[in-house]
């Protein structure tokens, strides 16, 4: 799914404190399932296609670009199984969405910290009355593989922001029918177009959140009906975890956050922000 290499370091803001010391106490991260997202167009799986579903409209095309294979094309898809074809990918699509759960953070960049970043503080923060941690991406990552599937990918997903919804194109539409295989159930075989266009939805938001630069695990389960998952992490994937100017004034949290993560990631930093005088800004001090 990565287009750019991933970051080493990813950060993840919690506008609730308990949930971020659940994190740390727990050595656990919690996946939430797509459908509990707060944008509706995150992520949008509907079948949206660039010819408005209409068969007459798709032979068109074939007939313009691909004369030669119009026939043949008709042949393996008949008017008669349209509708049946255009359920099948919905279906698909709706399978996907049904099992996905993510679990989203920001990209850690040299010279671009997301911890110093007001507007994030602001709304993913609460107000700077939340906390954030940063996690090791790579370890995040081999734990998770380990526990979920040993010999998959990079479950990690940089989100693609754009104007609008990915499309399905007539051109996917042609690569599957002419190269369909009825003996395999597995698309991405004998449809990597198709593919590719139902999968980028699932990592694609609109441009209005293109500044967050966000990374998001991904994994797939299929067997619980929760619409959250947790799984549990390494000693080594916590790198800092930062309180919110707000939440650092309140003794109980710092002395909270400071116990457990020195109990159970005993290599990572606790700081706490401070506004900075007379700026737009903020300071962190080290506290553990």
């Amino acid at each position: 799914m990565c287009k750019r290499e991933v970051p080493q370091h990813v950060m993840r803001f919690y506008g609730n404190t308990d949930y971020a010391l659940e994190c740390i106490a727990l050595k656990q991260i919690t996946f939430v399932h797509v459908g509990n997202l707060n944008d509706p167009f995150d992520p949008v799986l509907d079948y949206v296609t660039d010819f408005k579903d209409k068969y007459s409209a798709l032979l068109s095309y074939v007939q313009k670009h691909h004369p030669l294979q119009l026939e043949l094309f008709k042949e393996r898809l008949p008017e008669q199984n349209w509708k049946e074809t255009i359920t099948g990918w919905s279906n698909l699509a709706s399978e996907l969405r049904a099992h996905t759960f993510v679990f989203s953070t920001i990209a850690v960049r040299e010279g671009n910290h997301p911890c110093d970043n007001l507007y994030m503080w602001g709304h993913y923060g609460n107000g700077h009355r939340g906390v954030a941690i940063e996690f090791n991406a790579t370890v995040l990552a081999e734990s998770l593989t380990k526990q979920d599937a040993p010999n998959a990918e990079s479950p990690w997903w940089e989100m693609d922001y754009k104007k609008e919804i990915p499309r399905i194109k007539c051109e996917d539409i042609i690569e599957f029918v002419m190269n369909a295989q009825p003996s395999t159930n597995n698309l991405e075989d004998y449809g990597p177009k198709l593919t590719s266009v139902i999968l980028q939805r699932l990592h694609s938001k609109g441009e209005v959140w293109k500044t967050e630069e966000e990374w998001r695990l991904a994994l797939k389960n299929d067997e619980t009906k929760l619409k959250f998952h947790r799984y549990d992490i390494p000693s080594t994937a916590v790198k800092s975890v930062y309180l919110g100017c707000r939440a650092a004034e309140k003794e109980h949290l710092r002395n909270a956050f400071v116990y457990e993560t020195q109990r159970h990631f005993p290599s990572a930093n606790v700081f706490r922000s401070n506004m900075r005088s007379g700026e737009y800004a903020l300071d962190f001090e080290k506290i553990a």
